[in-house]
This record gives C-alpha cells, structure tokens and sequence, in this order.
C-alpha cells in the first residue's frame, strides 16, 4: 500500500427512535421498527435510558453536546484540541423557538429569537465543550448529514482540521410536520420505501456522531473507511426529484471515481428511500443509472422516519455497521416492489460478500450527495487527493439595498436584467437575492461553453439560513390558515442555490454554509473543489437576507 491518507470512521454515538448505539443495531438486526404504530413518529423519549439534558442547552443542543461528549469519551481525543474540526448538520435547529415568538402582525424579522440562529447553536456547544474552532454548520435540506461526511473529509485532506467529528441532529417540531403535511407527503401509518403501497414518509428525530481520523488506531474495529464523497444538483424543481435521476447519479458516480471504484466493487446500496412517490421512483433511477440495480439495496426510513439533519449521519453509520457485520439489513415495511426500475430491496436481512456500499440522498432545492464506505482490509484505496488546477477568479458581484425597502429595490434589480423568468416573483426574498446576484455575476459568461453542468457548482453561506421564510412559515400556522407548501418549500437556504442552479442548469456540488460572518470558508472550499478536480467552474460566496436588508457578494471562479 502506497503512502495514501485515509479517512476512518472511529467512535461513534447513535440515539434514534430504537434508542441507543446497541439498541439501534439490535432492532435493525431483528427487522423491528422504532416507529409509533399509531402515529407513526419515531420518537427519542422513552427509547434512551437517561436522554441527555444539559443546563442551558435546548433539546437539540443537549443531544448534540452529549453524543460529541461521547465521541470524545470513547475515542480519546481532548474536546479542545485545536485540530479538531466539529461539522454539524441540521436542517432547522432550534426551530422550535420561534413558536410563540412569531405575533400575527409586525415584522418577522424582529421578532426572531437569538437562539434560533444556527450561529448561536454552534456558539453554545463550543461554549461547553471548551471546543477550539467553532463547529461548522451545514444546512442542506435532507442531504446535509451525508453532505457533512463529505465536508468532514475534505477539510482532513485539506489539511485545515487533523481530526473531524460529524454530529447531526434534528428534533420534532409542529413547525416540520404541518409543512410536510402542507405538501400531503406523510403517512398516517409507518412508511413503506420502494413499496407499491407507499403513500409518504414518517416523520422522526434522531441525534448521531461520529470521528473522522486518519489514524488507523482511533478506527472503531472492524475498521471501515470513507472513500469517497460527492454533492450535486438536479437543477429540475426546487421541490420535485429530477424524472430521470442523473442528478443522484451524478453524486453517485463522483463519488465512486473519488473512491477508486466501480460497480462490481459495491456490496451494497442504502438509499434515501423516504416512501414518497416521487422520491423513490428517482433513486431508483439513480441506482440504475450507476449500475447498482442489482446489489442489495435498503432503505432505514422505516425504523427511525426521516430525521432530516440527522438522517445522512445516523444512517451512515447503520451502513458502516452493516458492513463489519456483512449484512444488509432488511427495509422495514417493503413487500412489493413498486418502483419502475427493478432493483434489489428486501425486507429481510441479507448476507453480502463484498464488505463496500454507496450511501444517498436527496432533498429540496434538488441537492443530492452520496458516499462510499469500505472496510479497510479490501485492500482497494482510493489514491490521495493532490493538486492538479490552479484557480482564477474571473468575476465578482456585489448587491445591497441600503436604506432602500427591499421590494422596491429587488424588482428595480429584475427590471434591470431584462429577465422574462415570471417565477422570479414566487420565490422567497432569499431565492430573490441570489438569483439576482448569480445573473449579474453571469453576464457574459457562458458556462456551458466550456464546461459541463456536472462540473458547474455553487458554494454559499449566509449568517440567518433562512429565518425569514422560517418566521412566515410560523405565523402561518400559528396566527392563519395554517402551513402553505408555497412558503414551506423556502425554509431551507439551500433552495435559494437550487434556483440558481434550476435557472442555468448547473448539476454540480450545491453546498450551504450557515457562519456568523463572511469568512474564508466559502473561498477555502471553492479552491480545494477546483484544485483537487471536484469542479471546473464555481459560483460562490455570502448571500443573506432577512427583514428589508439583503447583502450578497458572490465571485465566479474556475480551474486555470
């Protein structure tokens, strides 16, 4: 074996609707659901012997401060280390903090609590972890826990963090459930993914944690690795999965060229599987597309529901843990197949040979990411990422309003552009200003030229996600008619991307940072996506709105 970095998964920590780390994988290994059978909830409380609670802290924070505390424990390694890198992943936070502050009349923007910024989350568990650098807080829709794995890897060959934990967690909330209930996407029953019966998906909570090292001896045993990791964008619908899957597929095949391998060398698949018409039909798709229509194939939804935030990082780790064990666990709820691609779901346990699977998902705005894991005595190691581009920043574009009303300002910019785009006028603000920043910035270049989508991608951070669209949302259902999918769809900042994306059919890395301010980061992760081969061209940078002020800087760069 050459001198390569390698990316191990060492401790971890799980607490789902099955309970604890042994009690997750006991329920999985004997097919038994942890959802409610009579609301179809997977719910933590009553399934953790001593659920966490830490002074100060809400409920998402103490699971967060708990499960990273384990990780710590567990593995070793001082909390403070100035090494150590935390990405969380979460959807929505303490979103239930706005319940209650959202008044029927006034602006919104004024009456959003503190805490309810994603910011101040990863402010308060520095704070009591004693943590050298501030977590890094992705929020991607329902890919955010495996875009976090991808992150997490990325900043060790990166050199920027020696160490990287990845803890996701998403709690219930009114909030979550009247929007998936606006849009008639969940079951009143436990979810059936992939099944010819399903008609939508559970909701659940979940917290999970894990370390990314590159030392063998931190790896939990049997030791698995994380190969190789990709994002990419339908660029269909901000709110529909792509009807012929090549976004996922895209994610997928990345992911698998990074990893050094290709179909015959995968055990397994584990998949969104939400139980959602759409949803399953396209990674069904996906799957074939990427010639993985006959490898074992599960979904984890019907044991835990979806989690959102948590999703991507509790299910990587059943999928790491299958692995060690050669063994697919069955998709709880599946009888017949009723999707139009043929592949290999089961609803019972099966044995693999080849200890190796990809691991999806997908969500609003059409972001997709997957993963590979393997165990490391395969023997079949990706090779090293190195530098092989340099990167040039080739345009820039500033937007503010001031003292200008926001309204005024955004449609005296749209005018401008000479635009006969008429769904400009059913986006969010936040969707507003990045489309109308991304189409100055894009004058006179066309991307499509040179490049293709897959390798167009669209980097961003902003400081408030999307509260503003977060507190409508709330009033909504607290003070009117209740949930509107119109305004649900928006609560997301990564959906902002994805118009840009649906706008100019780019299909590439669509990631979303939330950071107190405008940092290196986004440039950080541009450069690495464009030197390491991941991108050819990149849109990138801060894109915020909340109230009546925007603010966007966005530049374009590309591998020189």
């Amino acid at each position: 074996m050459n001198n390569q970095k390698l990316i191990y998964l060492g401790a971890d920590c799980l607490m789902t609707a099955c309970g604890d780390r042994a009690q997750t994988y006991a329920a999985l290994e004997a097919g038994v659901s942890g959802l409610k059978q009579d609301s179809a909830l997977g719910m933590i409380a009553g399934r953790i012997p001593d659920c966490p609670s830490v002074e100060g802290c809400t409920k998402l924070e103490a699971l967060l401060v708990s499960a990273i505390r384990t990780v710590c424990r567990e593995a070793g390694i001082d909390a403070a280390d100035p090494g150590l890198g935390i990405v969380l992943s979460t959807t929505k936070g303490n979103i239930e903090l706005l319940s209650g502050a959202i008044l029927a009349e006034g602006d919104v923007a004024e009456q959003i609590p503190q805490r309810a910024f994603l910011g101040s989350t990863a402010s308060k568990i520095q704070e009591i972890l004693g943590l050298a650098q501030q977590p890094l807080v992705i929020s991607n829709a329902c890919i955010s826990g495996v875009s976090a794995f991808v992150v997490g890897r990325r900043l060790i060959l990166s050199g920027r963090c020696t160490r990287v934990i990845v803890a996701g967690c998403d709690t219930l909330s009114r909030f979550i459930a009247t929007g998936f209930e606006s849009f008639k996407s969940v079951s009143l029953k436990p979810c059936k993914p992939f099944d010819a019966e399903r008609d939508g998906l559970s909701i659940g909570e979940a917290c999970g944690a894990v370390l990314l090292t590159t030392e063998a001896s931190e790896a939990l045993a049997p030791a698995v690795l994380l190969e190789g990791g990709a994002v990419s964008d339908d660029a269909n619908h901000i709110s529909g999965p792509s009807r012929t899957g090549d976004g996922l597929f895209f994610a997928i095949d990345n992911a698998m060229r990074q990893a050094g391998v290709d179909a015959s060398q995968i055990g397994f698949v584990n998949t969104h599987g939400t139980g959602t018409a759409y949803n399953d039909e396209m990674e069904s798709k996906a799957v074939t597309l990427a010639g993985l229509q006959d490898k074992p194939l599960n979904s984890l939804k019907g044991y835990f529901g979806h989690t959102f935030g948590a999703a991507g990082v509790i299910e990587t780790l059943a999928c790491a843990e299958e692995i060690r064990r050669l063994k697919v666990y069955g998709t709880a709820g599946f009888s017949t197949l009723g999707v139009p691609c043929p592949i290999n779901v089961s609803s019972e346990s099966v044995a693999i040979e080849t200890g190796r699977c990809v691991k999806t998902a997908s969500g609003f705005g059409g972001c997709n990411a997957a993963v590979v894991l393997a165990l490391a005595s395969l023997g079949d190691y990706p090779s090293d990422e190195a530098t092989i581009a340099e990167m040039e920043t080739i345009a820039s574009y500033s937007l503010d309003n001031g003292d200008q009303p926001f309204a005024e300002y955004i449609r005296e910019q749209y005018r401008t552009l000479g635009d006969a785009n008429m769904k400009f006028f059913k986006m969010s603000d936040l969707a507003k200003t990045a489309y109308i920043a991304a189409e100055n910035l894009l004058r006179g270049h066309d991307l499509h030229a040179d490049y293709e989508e897959r390798d167009i991608a669209i980097i961003l951070s902003n400081r408030s996600s999307s509260l503003d669209d977060d507190a409508l949302h709330q009033r909504n259902i607290d003070h009117l008619e209740g949930a509107s999918p119109a305004v649900f769809v928006y609560t997301l900042p990564n959906v902002a991307a994805g118009e840009v994306c649906i706008r100019n059919k780019f299909k590439g890395d669509n990631t979303f940072f939330i950071e107190d301010a405008p940092s290196s980061l986004c440039e950080d992760y541009t450069r690495y996506l464009l030197t390491r081969g991941h991108a050819k061209a990149v849109i990138w940078g801060w894109c915020e709105q909340l109230g009546n002020n925007c603010k966007a800087e966005l530049k374009l760069s590309i591998t020189k």
